[in-house]
């Protein structure tokens, strides 16, 4: 959720489209994007111009010639770095996504980018050091406390620069703004769409569950679910010591214990709740090692919408998809509002998730 900010404008005048973003707190540039009908802008963030807009009684009636629309960081030096992530985890498609749209949006605001891999955390490189930097774009490892493995002068100079988060903040991270996705939302959708098909004894499985996104969206679905009166199993991989750098679930062991504790279960559940598409993609492996067949002995239902990993598993999987290309484009425009408003408190933008309904999910309802 955003925090109120409270803004003195002037309305004796009349308002222009900065006014319009300062009320929003938003870019020039969103604001630009939403009166054209663009779509890659959140109805939350939407919203939220189109009542500026009202408020003020703006009316863009002449065309006003402004750098700021379209070229807001023209000769900005912007970095975009990746703290504490295996080369694998940066693969994942929805990282890349979302990378995708940090860089896009980027070229098209005329920012000079930068880009920094640092998978270990253990020093400060000499040319982020010495580097003159207007802004940082991070994408971070949210696995365990990234603090506690990460060198001291590193993150006093990543404290010096104004930061916006992408895909998500880690633990123990007080600074920076954050864009990421609106994962109570991304649980009640999966929730409330297994609770329509009829799955009232489901199960959740989580192999890392000590993950910050993973352990958002389980814990909403688990309550959404209980509030519809259904039940959740919880089955869960341990908590174990973790390294720099963090790598994906991509090894079928990691899960295939946890799909045999679900079998086992006194009350078998109808349907499985994984929290990432590359949970699914390998919980549907050890299922047909089992000769069991995803949508008819066991229904599931996933998050993240990452196509690479889902074509060709059959049937086609109901994730979740939380428009990462979107939170990475709207990671740029809030690094511009920040630029803008430096001494503003921190913000955190939380983009909607949307279902998207494959065939891996039973219709209990039509059985009865």
């Amino acid at each position: 959720m955003f925090e109120m900010i409270f803004l003195n404008l002037d309305l004796s005048m009349s308002a222009t489209v900065k006014d319009v973003a300062r009320l929003a707190a938003v870019s020039v540039g969103t604001v630009s994007r939403v009166l054209s009908g663009v779509p890659n802008v959140s109805a939350e963030t939407a919203q939220r111009v189109r009542d500026a807009v009202e408020e003020l009684g703006y009316s863009p009636l002449r065309k006003r010639k402004s750098v700021a629309e379209g070229r807001e960081l023209l000769r900005q030096q912007i970095a975009v770095l990746l703290l504490g992530m295996d080369r694998s985890l940066a693969n994942l498609p929805s990282v890349a996504s979302g990378i995708h749209g940090v860089e896009s949006s980027l070229s098209r605001a005329g920012a000079n980018v930068l880009l920094w891999d640092l998978p270990y955390l253990d020093k400060l490189p000499d040319t982020l050091a010495s580097q003159k930097l207007h802004g940082l774009l991070v994408k971070a490892a949210l696995q365990g406390n990234i603090l506690e493995k990460a060198d001291e002068t590193l993150i006093d100079r990543l404290r010096q620069l104004p930061t916006v988060w992408f895909l998500g903040r880690p633990r123990g991270i007080d600074w920076g703004d954050v864009v990421e996705s609106n994962d109570v939302e991304v649980g009640r959708l999966a929730a409330e769409y297994l609770i329509s098909r009829g799955h009232r004894r489901v199960a959740l499985l989580d192999p890392k569950p000590d993950h910050v996104t993973l352990g958002q969206r389980s814990a909403s679905f688990t309550w959404h679910i209980a509030q519809h009166g259904g039940k959740v199993e919880r089955v869960a991989g341990k908590k174990s010591h973790w390294s720099l750098p963090l790598q994906t679930v991509n090894d079928t062991n990691q899960v295939e214990h946890l799909l045999d504790k679900v079998l086992k279960l006194r009350s078998k559940p109808t349907a499985l709740f994984c929290p990432a598409d590359s949970i699914a993609a390998l919980v549907y492996r050890c299922c047909s090692r089992r000769g069991l067949q995803i949508g008819k002995d066991l229904s599931l239902i996933s998050c993240n919408n990452e196509l690479p990993l889902l074509q060709g598993l059959y049937p086609e999987v109901t994730t979740v998809d939380i428009c990462a290309e979107q939170i990475g484009q709207q990671a740029v425009e809030q690094l511009i509002w920040r630029l803008q408003h430096p001494s503003s408190p921190c913000i955190t933008v939380s983009v909607q998730p949307r279902l998207v309904e494959g065939m891996s999910v039973a219709d209990l309802m039509r059985k009865k």
